[in-house]
């Protein structure tokens, strides 16, 4: 079976069900690079443990995320040179519901991933920067950059949301960047999976160790912005970058 056909087959999971027992705000993330023969041959493994999100008869919903830096590219230098005090900031839109949210992700002093959002008005669409600087400026570890935030880049792409007794596992598909310039990144069809735990590793983790597939340092706006900008410093997503994107 394909991953898609197995996606399909897998019992489903309300939101609000996932929700209450897999928000994972503050969380350990691990990511992969997955192509979908592999994918589906650890689906197939754990099955009996996985369930499908599903809203409204749908399995795979449409994401575009828009990602805002500072002119000299403070969040992304952050990342880049390890700093402890870092942050992202996005608006991310549901593109199926309408939904649209801003986001501020922040590193805890234990290196776990903390998310921070504040819903927007459908109104007001996703232009409204006023919004993001104002949402962002209420956290110490943005501070003065929040008054310099523009949008540096935006992805695309579908995500299918599976819950796992021990992880909230994300796979995305189809995933495309622009930057503010209209330079265009395309992942091909390789699949994202990241697996989100609030502890240690989980069976979806175990079952891709066992068939080669290792943790990768993979950020949809670092990364991204690596590949299209060479000339910024990127030793940390070298191999992500050398194996899965700069082709």
């Amino acid at each position: 079976m394909t991953w898609l056909s197995m996606l399909d087959a897998l019992p489903g999971v309300t939101l609000e069900a996932l929700n209450e027992r897999a928000a994972l705000q503050t969380r350990v993330d691990r990511k992969y690079v997955v192509d979908r023969d592999t994918w589906a041959s650890v689906v197939a493994q754990v099955a009996p443990r996985l369930r499908a999100l599903e809203i409204e008869g749908c399995r795979q919903a449409h994401y575009r995320s828009v990602y805002y830096d500072t002119p000299d590219l403070a969040s992304y230098l952050a990342t880049a040179r390890r700093r402890p005090r870092r942050f992202k900031v996005r608006t991310r839109e549901y593109v199926d519901s309408g939904l649209a949210a801003v986001e501020v992700k922040l590193r805890s002093s234990r290196g776990d991933t903390v998310k921070h959002r504040s819903w927007l008005d459908a109104q007001n669409g996703l232009d409204v920067l006023d919004t993001v600087e104002a949402f962002a400026a209420t956290f110490p570890e943005v501070g003065d950059a929040a008054l310099d935030l523009q949008p540096t880049l935006t992805t695309t792409y579908e995500r299918a949301t599976l819950l796992h007794p021990q992880a909230r596992i994300t796979v995305d598909s189809h995933v495309a960047a622009t930057d503010a310039a209209g330079e265009r990144l395309d992942y091909g069809d390789a699949l994202i999976v990241e697996t989100k735990t609030a502890h240690g590793a989980c069976e979806i983790d175990r079952a891709l160790w066992s068939r080669g597939i290792r943790q990768l340092r993979l950020s949809k706006y670092a990364t991204s912005m690596a590949a299209l900008h060479p000339e910024l410093p990127a030793n940390r997503w070298y191999r992500t970058l050398s194996r899965h994107v700069a082709a």
